[in-house]
């Protein structure tokens, strides 16, 4: 089944709050704790429970989880041409736990969020009212009609597909958006391998080979380059490859311009680690 968003757009978030329509510092410090205590309920979204939370960002704890979805939103505002509130459609691809998804509270626009897990998809509906979240299948079509968006997000996906499934979703990404739209997608690129290289906190963390990351490094200086380092034993499966994939920037300018124009890369913009790809739906 396709899923169409025109005209069935999602009721806005609490009245007492303008959320992501008003000052952007304003509203950023609003989803922070002052001295220990969280803003009324209401007037920000509420974070997931430990066990959702863990299961796609590793954190364990509502603070640190609503800190990243901060850094992250003022990040992408950063980058994004078009004030984030102004778009009229946004995909969140990769929705997780609603790390980003939960910064858009009282998001005017519609807002559907799309994700393999269910648990995650079901805790969304039914806790976040702005969000239309949506389960899919790996490697399938997504239930979306062609040219619905004009605005995608995607954090912490393409840094851990295969290559094939990554050009799969590209495609998929191209279908979907309308033309113009504006895409934001985070990425290991120079910055995240080179921290991976030479910081052992971060090379531990991925839990990668290291004769495999220094392949990726060797592969990086001699051109365009897509680095997939499978993680076994994690979240892959018969059906889904994951893993840490690292993404030259030759190889941004060579394969994903196919799809769309590249508007600018943001070394580093996630944490001084991810990169976020900026690009134009044509």
């Amino acid at each position: 089944m396709t899923i169409s968003i025109e005209g069935d757009r999602v009721a806005a978030g609490s009245p007492s709050s303008e959320g992501i329509n008003g000052d952007l510092e304003s509203w950023l410090a609003l989803n922070l704790p002052v001295d220990g205590i969280w803003a009324p309920e209401g007037t920000i979204a509420p974070c997931p429970p430990e066990p959702l939370m863990y299961r796609t960002s590793g954190l364990t704890d509502p603070f640190g989880f609503a800190s990243h979805g901060v850094h992250f939103l003022r990040s992408l505002s950063a980058l994004s041409p078009v004030p984030l509130k102004d778009f009229r459609a946004v995909l969140d691809f990769g929705v997780g736990a609603g790390r980003i998804a939960r910064m858009f509270h009282g998001f005017r626009g519609t807002y559907v969020g799309v994700d393999i897990d269910a648990d995650l998809v079901a805790w969304l509906n039914g806790h976040l009212g702005h969000v239309k979240a949506i389960k899919t299948e790996p490697r399938q079509r997504l239930p979306l009609a062609d040219n619905s968006f004009d605005a995608v997000i995607s954090i912490s996906v393409f840094s851990h597909l295969a290559e094939a499934d990554h050009r799969f979703y590209l495609g998929e990404l191209a279908r979907v958006c309308a033309p113009g739209a504006i895409l934001m997608l985070s990425i290991h690129g120079q910055r995240a391998l080179d921290r991976a290289l030479g910081e052992e906190m971060i090379f531990d963390m991925l839990c990668i080979p290291r004769p495999s990351l220094e392949e990726v490094e060797r592969r990086f200086a001699n051109g365009p380059c897509y680095g997939f380092i499978r993680q076994s034993g994690h979240l892959s499966s018969a059906t889904y490859d994951y893993g840490i994939t690292f993404i030259s920037e030759p190889y941004i300018r060579a394969e994903w311009t196919r799809h769309f124009d590249l508007v600018d890369i943001g070394i580093g913009a996630l944490h001084d680690f991810q990169d976020v790809v900026v690009l134009r739906a044509r």
